[in-house]
């Protein structure tokens, strides 16, 4: 055993480089195994957690004008833990020159907070003249409580408010993504700028979740009797929370990434463990002469290879703890919650499983074939392939008479060990395929994106505070800038036999451009028709012409499906992707709000920011009476691709990475072969080869390997990339697959790079070996 010991110290100090690479190849792959699952182990308790201890509400209503003693009139109901009137009001606020958007909410008193609760994190709650700021508004603007800010009302009057303290609430996504701000006020003075007496959100914490649907349609009741103004009951389960279907495609995102890490690291242990039994036929040959088993020659390659593994695997779940905390850190606090970071037991023994399974499965083959080299073969050996030469690519490599001679001895060079040249070569593929399906997928989200808002024909959205007749879009059109105006209702219901998303349009809707599957849209005189979302459509197996029974508010009505549209996003609020398609008429009767809707789509007349913030500006200004809260498109463009900016950095992160362990294939093959061919060298040396030349000889072998790996890439890249994107709209919404030229050229340049960057260093090693040191080779 102490031999055995020394013998794999021997040849991890001797070949410190090789050595270094492998391991940190599997530090790699490691330390991301961990450092996802310890994250998303952290991020699911500490939302739980956020749950429990904020109080966080299971049902939100928007109502109109709302009364105090509405809520202790719900609290007498046994199933309702906690019931908070507020009063809120979207603004313009700034710090600097720039204004931007904020919630205002009202608090009526903050030490009696029961509903969707938040930290003061610094400094006093507000009164008159003050507001507590959201804590990722306060770090971008570098408030601090003291400082000041200036509020815009829907009259255009500027009021200053002095911050009192930081808060952090876990109800809303940072600033930093939404583009919007949270500022926590009195009650009574939002009340002024508003005008009214009552409140305007209605929070409901319920003791069991399960009560959630039998509470929501008795409170509906109960607010048609007070005769209060209700929009839809927004319902929220405890494993939902702001950002959670983005958070789950960054994680399955980063989980696909890990694996292809930890693919290549693999490779990398056979590669290396392959190198070390060619180097060592010799040694080998004398262990059998003396007797050695084929059982204990493995022993000593499997040893070897499990001390790279526990190496790798130590230093990797030190990197993802620390890549962990670090992680789970950032996306707290895009989500507004403080994590205390928690080792994950199971991350780190699923870290230990893959980091030495990994390394041992990838150990297995070379070190087997070490124990099949017969003792007279081995001898013989000259440390290339016996049958060099033989093969048809060498007759064909040796065609080559076009090339400068060293470059074409660098081409020559990649047939001498065929199976090191075919894993590094698929190791670089595997690092182009990443790539490839990193820009794939970045393409496909923000194109999707750009296809919604073209769908979405609107250029602003306004939400009126009380439900308004449909022909309230004549008063919309009279604003200047205005040239179209539609009512749409929205609700939420069951379609056949899964929750959807209810959308009432006009017939002749010009700001809905539908894009059909199947089918047709719906006429004016069809109020029995219905289009489906393909998502929708497809899930349940309903196809044109097919009846399908819908409910809302435990009524059931039934339709005839009329086409079948593309169009799978989640939208204007909603956490359901299938949607369904009916005349505003009828959606409007079966809410009870017959001819009366409070959503308005705008399109205007200029679509640049300063001309639509203007425009709307105007519409707050002259219907101030009706509370309006408006809604620029451009603005939801900029939240949605921050979003998306999220992801590319998450997925530039993870090529990198990869990038980084292909690049170790490449280093690891030429080093390797700089290795085996030192008597070369010193011949090369002898005959008067410059440095250049040494430096063109491997740098050319490095290009080709990167060059033949992106073609091999390019065949992988595509179904990988189609991968990642089946992975997303799993959790997101139906995705435009897009693999652009720009996409294939940029990865021919990134892996042509990767492959010169990782060729520089053995080759300037090459060139600086003499020829008396390459002779002392043996």
């Amino acid at each position: 055993m102490r031999g055995l010991l020394k013998k794999v110290w021997r040849d991890l100090a001797q070949r410190r480089i090789r050595s270094i690479l492998t391991i940190l190849g599997i530090a790699l792959g490691v330390g991301g195994i961990v450092a996802i699952t310890s994250t998303s182990r952290n991020l699911v308790r500490v939302q739980r957690e956020t749950f429990a201890n904020t109080s966080q509400a299971n049902i939100n209503y928007w109502v109109w004008n709302a009364p105090a003693s509405l809520a202790p009139l719900l609290e007498a109901d046994p199933r309702i833990d906690a019931v908070e009137l507020r009063l809120t009001s979207i603004a313009r606020w700034r710090a600097g020159e720039a204004w931007r958007d904020i919630e205002l909410v009202g608090i009526e008193d903050f030490g009696q907070v029961r509903a969707n609760q938040f930290d003061l994190v610094q400094g006093l709650f507000p009164n008159s003249g003050e507001v507590l700021l959201d804590i990722s508004a306060s770090q971008v603007e570098g408030l601090v409580p003291g400082s000041e800010i200036a509020i815009r009302d829907q009259d255009q009057n500027e009021r200053y408010l002095r911050v009192s303290g930081i808060s952090r609430s876990p109800s809303y996504l940072s600033s930093t993504i939404t583009n919007i701000a949270v500022g926590y006020v009195p009650a009574t003075f939002l009340r002024r700028i508003m005008n009214i007496p009552g409140s305007n959100q209605l929070l409901i914490k319920l003791h069991d979740p399960r009560d959630t649907q039998a509470v929501v349609e008795y409170v509906d009741r109960l607010l048609r009797r007070q005769g209060i103004q209700a929009g839809e009951a927004q319902a929220r389960r405890p494993e939902q929370f702001p950002g959670s279907r983005e958070l789950d495609a960054l994680l399955i995102i980063m989980y696909i990434f890990s694996g292809m890490g930890l693919a290549l690291s693999s490779l990398l242990v056979f590669n290396t463990l392959s190198a070390n039994v060619a180097e060592q036929i010799n040694e080998i040959a004398i262990l059998k002469a003396l007797g050695a088993t084929r059982l204990q020659v493995l022993l000593v390659y499997v040893a070897e290879a499990f001390a790279y593994g526990l190496i790798g695997t130590v230093l990797g779940l030190g990197a993802g703890i620390a890549g962990g905390w670090r992680l789970t850190t950032w996306i707290a606090d895009l989500g507004n919650t403080a994590a205390g970071f928690r080792l994950a037991p199971e991350g780190v023994a699923l870290g230990i499983l893959v980091g030495i399974g990994v390394t041992l499965s990838g150990s297995l083959l070379p070190a087997w074939q070490g124990t099949r080299v017969l003792i007279r073969e081995a001898l013989d050996s000259y440390g290339i392939a016996s049958d060099y030469g033989q093969a048809r690519i060498d007759r064909w490599l040796r065609r080559i008479r076009w090339f400068p001679p060293l470059l074409a001895m660098g081409l020559r060079n990649l047939s001498r060990r065929k199976t090191r040249t075919a894993l590094t070569l698929f190791v670089v593929a595997l690092a182009t395929a990443a790539f490839l399906s990193a820009m794939a997928t970045r393409d496909s989200v923000n194109s999707t994106i750009d296809d919604v808002y073209a769908t979405y024909n609107a250029d602003a959205w306004v939400w009126l505070g009380e439900s308004v007749s449909s022909q309230f879009s004549d008063l919309l059109v009279s604003v200047e800038g205005v040239y179209e105006a539609e009512g749409w209702a929205i609700a939420n219901g069951i379609v056949g036999l899964a929750e959807a998303r209810l959308w009432g349009l006009p017939a002749n809707s010009t700001l809905y451009r539908q894009v059909m599957r199947e089918g047709r849209w719906f006429q004016a005189d069809e109020p029995e028709a219905m289009v489906l979302s393909s998502e929708l459509a497809d899930d349940q197996g309903i196809r044109v012409d097919d009846g399908v029974e819908v409910q809302i508010n435990g009524q059931t009505r039934a339709f005839h499906v009329v086409g079948i549209a593309i169009d799978n996003t989640i939208f204007l609020g909603s956490t359901l992707s299938g949607k369904a398609f009916l005349p505003r008429e009828t959606l409007g009767r079966m809410i009870g709000q017959q001819d009366r809707v409070s959503l308005f789509a705008l399109g205007l007349a200029s679509r640049d920011p300063a001309s639509v913030d203007r425009i709307l500006a105007e519409i707050e200004r002259k219907f101030r009476q009706l509370q309006p809260v408006v809604q620029p498109v451009y603005a939801e463009i900029e939240t949605a691709l921050e979003a998306s900016r999220l992801l590319t950095l998450a997925l530039i992160a993870m090529v990198l990475l990869i990038a980084l362990v292909g690049s170790l294939g490449i280093l690891n093959t030429l080093t390797l072969s700089i290795l085996e061919r030192r008597r070369e060298i010193a011949i090369l040396r002898a005959t008067g080869a410059t440095n250049i030349a040494l430096v063109l000889v491997f740098l050319t072998e490095g290009m080709a390997l990167g060059g033949i790996g992106w073609l091999v890439g390019l065949l992988l890249g595509y179904p990988s990339g189609r991968l990642f994107t089946g992975q997303l709209e799993g959790v997101l919404f139906a995705l435009d697959y897009t693999l652009s030229l720009r996409a294939i050229l940029a990865s021919a340049g990134f892996t042509l790079l990767l492959a010169i960057a990782s060729s520089l260093g053995p080759a300037l090693g090459a060139a600086q070996t003499s020829a008396s040191a390459a002779l002392r080779y043996e």
